[in-house]
């Protein structure tokens, strides 16, 4: 039987950073999901100084630094704050948890709601009482945030905005994004009682979904259909005409040096937007079939620690922290992934996780691979098709055996 792993029910932050197997993990959330070549540097800096030596790009569209010796923390903090990625208390930087669409059009003005949003939670005190993974996501109207968790989505409409709880098939139609805010702001101080009685009662806080169903419209207001969520694996790499260049890296996990190779090469000028889909857009309102003239300079060309094309394997795969450096992993992960990659037919895709938590992953995969408890002859992965980390498993294998006969993997597919 394995072990229960333990949830513990808020992500790591730069205030609150999360003990792991290879020290602390730091998140740190760039200002709607954006920076600009000097915070990119400094970030690099630090994971090279004080780090393992390496950047990991989240699935909120955040970027985390991990391998932080406790005693180096404040040293972190400092470095952050010089740069404008900290902010003021640990309650404003958990407030903070929005999502905003990195490939948006200007003519949307995705980013202006995301404006005032962010500074409508920094003044909201009386949302303290939310749980730690209440999120947020501002999008436009292609509705790409899909597969983003939020509790709440702002979305762009044809004639305004739509303001949808998660967890109901309908949504609050707004004129402007003052009202989108407004609205935004009334469900979760709803949701913020809520969770204060389940508090009461020695329950957990939940999330908006469990109860989306018990909240009643704002006076004057009625629910609407809201758009069909399209869920899919994300955009490929590659220009986005008029905004920029799209890159990954392989399991979301960049080296600090390749990075700091790039921004060398980048014009001045550039921001770097980093997306939930584990990827990087480079702004560059020329982006089109010719690549730009830095490109090689940047080291964008090294197969081994950027990903360009969009039937890369890598891009058929992913994996959390895994072994040793998380406590809860039951075995190695990442290595694993990679290697696997190529055996991953169009169209599927294989995750590889440490327990049944599912960290890197939410959505279901085509495989996944999850660690179990060692039986004498290392470790072991139960194999859960088209489902989750934590689903039912169909079969039992060893990495031996996996490594032996990667395609029987996907031959039941």
């Amino acid at each position: 039987m394995n072990p229960t792993p333990h949830i513990q029910g808020w992500c790591p932050g730069a205030w609150q950073p999360m003990a792991s197997g290879d020290g602390l993990v730091v998140r740190v959330r760039p200002p709607l999901g954006r920076l600009t070549v000097a915070q990119a540097r400094r970030l690099a800096r630090l994971a090279l100084v004080h780090g393992n030596g390496a950047l990991e790009l989240s699935s909120r569209a955040n970027v985390q630094l991990r391998g932080i010796a406790p005693e180096r923390h404040g040293a972190v903090l400092r470095a952050l704050a010089a740069a404008g990625l900290l902010d003021a208390d640990a309650g404003r930087e958990r407030r903070r948890n929005l999502v905003v669409d990195p490939l948006c059009q200007p003519q949307e003005q995705v980013h202006a709601l995301g404006r005032a949003l962010q500074q409508a939670l920094d003044d909201a005190d009386d949302l303290a009482g939310l749980p730690a993974k209440f999120g947020w996501s501002v999008e436009g109207s292609q509705g790409r945030l899909a597969g983003v968790s939020a509790d709440i989505r702002l979305q762009r409409a044809s004639t305004g905005w739509l303001v949808q709880p998660d967890g109901r098939g309908q949504a609050l139609a707004v004129a402007d994004a003052g009202q989108a805010v407004a609205v935004g702001l009334v469900l979760a101080r709803w949701f913020a009682g809520q969770a204060a009685r389940r508090r009461a009662q020695g329950l957990r806080p939940g999330r908006m979904a469990a109860v989306a169903e018990a909240l009643e419209p704002p006076p004057g207001m009625a629910w609407v259909a809201a758009q069909p969520a399209v869920h899919g694996e994300g955009p490929a790499p590659g220009a986005v005409p008029g905004l920029g260049w799209l890159v990954g890296a392989p399991l979301g996990r960049l080296r600090a040096e390749a990075l700091a190779l790039l921004l060398r090469a980048l014009p001045g000028a550039t921001c770097l937007r980093a997306t939930p889909w584990r990827m990087l857009l480079l702004e560059d309102p020329a982006a089109g079939a010719q690549r730009p003239a830095w490109w090689a300079a940047a080291g964008l060309d090294g197969a081994s620690d950027w990903i360009t094309e969009a039937r890369d394997p890598r891009l058929r795969v992913s994996a959390c922290t895994g072994a040793p450096g998380c406590t809860q992993a039951l075995g190695p992960t990442q290595a694993l992934a990679l290697e696997l990659a190529a055996q991953v037919p169009e169209g599927a895709h294989l995750h590889v996780t440490g327990c049944a938590k599912g960290c890197a992953r939410q959505a279901p995969a085509s495989v996944v691979l999850r660690a179990e408890e060692q039986q004498g002859q290392g470790p072991v992965y139960a194999v859960v098709r088209h489902g989750r980390a934590g689903d039912r498993a169909q079969e039992q294998q060893t990495l031996a055996a996996v490594r032996d006969n990667p395609g029987l993997l996907f031959s039941k597919e």
